[in-house]
Order: C-alpha cells, then sequence, then structure tokens
C-alpha cells in the first residue's frame, strides 16, 4: 500500500477542559476502516505523524471541538514500518488494529467519543453570560453577537443546535415572534436566516435608545449605582466606546457639585472613576438629608402661619383659610355693617364705663 487515510478529530481530555487531536481510525485504500484504541488516539503518540507538513495543515484546520478532517498521507519507509507490518496488516503501538465492520462500532469514553457528547440545551443556556433578550434591549445586533460567542464559548456548533437554545434566551413578549419563525423556516433551517430575520425584526432604527442613554443623568440615591447603569447604557449603544469618551458622558451626568471635586488628571479607567466617586457619597446623602430636614421644618412653620379667616368666622361663613386682607366678604355690605354696629356697641360700652367711673369719682 502506497498511502493510509488518517481521521483526525478534536476531542476532550480526560478532565473535560482542554482539546486533544487525535487520530480515530485508518483507512486502507481498498475501504477497510481500522480503529485505533482510545489510549493510542491523542496524535502526540504518532511522533512520526506530527513530523509530516501534513499534520501541521490539518492542525490549522481543526479549531474547534469534534471538528475532523480524514487526510491520505503517502507512506514513506518510517511511517510503513509503524502502521503496516510485512503482510500490510495495519498496526500501531506493537499491536494490530480491529477493522470497524457493519457489526462493530468504535469504542467509547468518556474521555474520548467520537460523537459530540449529548447537551442539555436548557442547563447550557442558564450558563449563558449574557441577560435574556427582550423588547427592552437597546442594541439587537449586538445582543446576538454576543449569543453567537457565547455559543462558541459552549462548542455549540449546529445550526440546530444554536436555534434551540435561542427559545431559552429570550423574554415571553419575544416567543411569538420564535414561534412564527419555527412555523415558516422549521427548526432545521440555517441559522444565518434566522439571524437576518432577528436583527431587521428588533434592530431599533431610531434614535430614542441613544438619547435615553447620552442624556442619563443623576437625580438621587446612590452615585456609584448611576454611574454603573450610565456605563451599562452606553455600552449596549456601542461596546466599541472608548474609555476616555465613557468616562466623560459619566462625569457629564453628575451633580455639578460632585464634578468639580473629581480631580480629571487622576481618572484613567471607569475602574479608577468609580473610587472617586464612592469617595462622595456621603456628600450627596448629606445634601438630601440636609434637604428633607429642611423642607419638613418649612413646612411646619408654614403650617402654623396659616390660620382661620376671622371675618369668615365672624359672619357665620364656616372655617376657610385664606388672608384677612383678600377676603371676599371684606367688600360686602354685610361685613361693613356687622362691622359699624359692633363700634356702635363697643362705644356705648365705652361710655357706660366712662360714667361708671365719673360717679365713683364724685
Amino acid at each position: 500500500m502506497e498511502k493510509l487515510r488518517f481521521k483526525f478529530m478534536v476531542l476532550g481530555s480526560t478532565d473535560g477542559k482542554t482539546n486533544l487531536i487525535c487520530i480515530t481510525s485508518i483507512e486502507t485504500p481498498d475501504g477497510c476502516i481500522f480503529e485505533i484504541p482510545d489510549e493510542l488516539k491523542p496524535v502526540s503518540k504518532h511522533t512520526a505523524i506530527l513530523s509530516t507538513d501534513i499534520f501541521t495543515k490539518i492542525k490549522n484546520s481543526l479549531k474547534k471541538r469534534h471538528q475532523s478532517r480524514a487526510v491520505w498521507i503517502p507512506l514513506n519507509t518510517e511511517l510503513r514500518k509503524i502502521y503496516l507490518d510485512e503482510g500490510e496488516n495495519v498496526q500501531f503501538g506493537e499491536q494490530y488494529l480491529n477493522e470497524i465492520t457493519g457489526d462493530t462500532t468504535p469504542s467509547q469514553n468518556n474521555a474520548s467519543n467520537n460523537a459530540p457528547e449529548k447537551k442539555s440545551i436548557g442547563k447550557t443556556a442558564e450558563r449563558f453570560l449574557i441577560e435574556k433578550f427582550s423588547n427592552k434591549t437597546s442594541n439587537a445586533d449586538q445582543w446576538i453577537s454576543e449569543f453567537e460567542s457565547e455559543c462558541d464559548r459552549f462548542e455549540i456548533i449546529q445550526d440546530v443546535e444554536k436555534i434551540e437554545i435561542l427559545k431559552h434566551l429570550l423574554e415571553k413578549q419575544c416567543l411569538d415572534w420564535y414561534s412564527s419563525m419555527l412555523i415558516k423556516l422549521t427548526v432545521n433551517s440555517e441559522w444565518a436566516v434566522w439571524k437576518e430575520n432577528f436583527c431587521e425584526t428588533y434592530g431599533n432604527k431610531g434614535w430614542s435608545q441613544v438619547k435615553y442613554a447620552f442624556s442619563f443623568r443623576f437625580q438621587a440615591g446612590s452615585l456609584l449605582e448611576y454611574a454603573t447603569k450610565k456605563e451599562r447604557l452606553l455600552l449596549e449603544v456601542n461596546k466599541q466606546i472608548d474609555t476616555q469618551t465613557m468616562i466623560n458622558l459619566i462625569v457629564m451626568g453628575l451633580p455639578d457639585y460632585i464634578m468639580d471635586k473629581i480631580d480629571k488628571e487622576t481618572v484613567k479607567s471607569t475602574a479608577s472613576l468609580y473610587n472617586e466617586i464612592g469617595k462622595h457619597e456621603y456628600v450627596v446623602n448629606r445634601k438630601y438629608f440636609s434637604k428633607n430636614k429642611r423642607t419638613a421644618y418649612d413646612y411646619k412653620v408654614k403650617s402654623d402661619k396659616i390660620k382661620p379667616c376671622t371675618i369668615c368666622e365672624n359672619l357665620n361663613k364656616g372655617v376657610r383659610f385664606h388672608p384677612e386682607d383678600k377676603c371676599w366678604f371684606k367688600q360686602t355690605e354685610e361685613y361693613n355693617h356687622k362691622r359699624i354696629n359692633s363700634k356702635a356697641v363697643n362705644n356705648s360700652v365705652i361710655d357706660v364705663e366712662l360714667n361708671n367711673n365719673d360717679k365713683k369719682n364724685e
């Protein structure tokens, strides 16, 4: 035999944390396939293969777990001696390899399995480090890009798997769109079509989200909570925003009396900005407390000054709270009549008192 076909596959190591390029089987030109034992599958065991130019191309072609390549490799003297005996029986590691037939399936091992590991879609979705998408998410293009990055991190490569797991990362108001897409395209359609439809449906063509993010300012509460929320809003609009612009926009939303306390030269990152902001939390709390206290005092003084109108009381118009000089009844005849009678009565009383006093003096 002049050549053998080696099947290379990226498999997980025994701890499952790293990837290994392995040779899983060897095929002869007449179509016979021989299985490599689990302990001999790592390509590091096949030193003669490692030194070939073909392996360099194979290594560059295999980037993700469970990717595979089957490549014909011409046999030089060294390779022939390693993989074939004198009778051209396929061997490796001082043993003959088992032929894979219709009744024989490759041995399975937890560390190296030719078939992709069964994934629990729901549990995997719970481990995604992105928030669920909703109508309130400001940037659909950015979110779907982060979704694809998480799929790569969890080795979700097949289109059908991406479509299945997408359902677990949508809020309820977006599930009608998902159901409609399933009816129109089915789960076996191309992921690129789903992605394009998603971005077209939820892509925000207006400026409302941008305006809200840039104009968001501190109102009350914690300065640090304001700053972190401002950063999140700006990143949702544009995650490529540079650090200095981010710092400037956060600071511009602070009250002037806090902004003036922050040294611009010492703030080189958002972390250092947050450290500076945290130093002035007490100023906001004290100002807010003093404002509330002063308001309560002013309210008490104001309430003390408000007294019932005596004009309305004298005219039996009920208890009314307004300044007496602005009382409507002050200009009426009824009021003037009572006021004149009151003066006459008072004068009579004074005359009687004066007469009594004169008689005593006599």
